[in-house]
C-alpha cells in the first residue's frame, strides 16, 4: 500500500472480507500528508470544493454549510466533518461539468493540496464562475521502504494498487523490476504515470469498490 498511511489503512479496513482474506497488506507510503498552518477563511457566499479526503481533514469546519465533492469517499468524509456535502462527479472532469451548469453568481473555493490535477479553478473561471484555490496541505514524497523492495524482489506475487499519477511516478522510480509485481491503477492517467511498469488492471471507475474489483481480478489471474 503506497497511499498515505491513514488512507491506506482505511482502504484495507473497508476491503470486502473475501478479498481481505486473500491479501497480506504491506504498508509503504510513498507520500506523506502535512497540513499547512493557518485556516481557510470562507465568505458566507463561498462554497468549497473538495477533491480529496485530506482536503476535508485539513480544511475549515463545515457547520452544516454546503460543499461539492469528487467521489463517494470524499463526499462521505465531508458529511462526517459537518458539511452538507453533495457528490458532483467521480473525477475532476465530472465535477467541472456539473458545476459549469450552475448559476454563475455562485463563488467556489477549491480546498486542496499543493499538487493537483484537473485545473478545476481555471476551468470554472473560463466558464464565467468565480473560483479560487485554498491550499491546506503538502504532499511530501517518501522513499519506498526496504521491506517493500524486498517483497517485490521475491518470486511471490505482489500487487501494488496505485491511486494517483504522482504516487505512481514515485513508485515506478524506486520499485524493483520484477515479474512478480502486479500493478493496479485507479485510472488511465495513473497507469501512464507508472511507466515503465505496464498496469495489469485499470479500475473501471476512480473509486474504492472498482479498485477492489480490479485487485481481485489480478489476484485470480495469477
Amino acid at each position: 500500500m503506497t497511499r498515505p498511511r491513514a488512507a491506506a489503512q482505511r482502504f484495507v479496513g473497508n476491503m470486502p472480507a473475501e478479498l481481505r482474506a486473500r491479501v497480506d497488506p504491506l504498508f509503504s507510503p510513498v507520500m506523506q500528508i502535512e497540513g499547512l498552518s493557518g485556516t481557510v477563511a470562507l465568505t458566507k457566499s463561498e462554497i468549497p470544493i473538495f477533491t480529496s479526503s485530506n482536503a476535508v481533514s485539513h480544511g475549515p469546519e463545515g457547520d452544516g454549510r454546503p460543499a461539492y465533492c469528487v467521489g463517494v469517499a470524499t463526499t462521505k468524509w465531508a458529511n462526517q466533518h459537518g458539511w452538507g456535502a453533495r457528490m458532483a462527479g467521480e473525477d475532476a472532469d465530472g465535477l467541472v461539468s456539473y458545476l459549469e451548469k450552475l448559476p454563475p453568481n455562485q463563488p467556489f473555493v477549491h480546498v486542496r493540496g499543493r499538487h493537483t490535477r484537473g485545473n478545476i479553478v481555471a476551468r470554472l473561471q473560463a466558464s464565467g464562475h468565480s473560483a479560487r484555490d485554498a491550499i491546506v496541505y503538502e504532499q511530501v514524497l517518501q522513499p519506498l521502504s526496504d521491506a517493500a523492495k524486498n517483497a517485490i524482489s521475491r518470486e511471490q506475487m505482489v500487487v501494488a494498487p496505485l491511486f494517483s499519477p504522482r504516487m505512481a511516478a514515485q513508485f515506478a522510480n524506486q520499485a524493483p523490476r520484477a515479474t512478480s509485481l502486479r500493478v493496479v491503477a485507479m485510472s488511465a492517467a495513473v497507469a501512464n504515470a507508472a511507466q515503465p511498469f505496464i498496469a495489469d488492471a485499470i479500475a473501471a471507475r476512480p473509486d474504492a469498490p472498482a479498485m477492489y474489483d480490479a485487485i481481485a481480478d489480478v489476484i485470480s489471474a495469477g
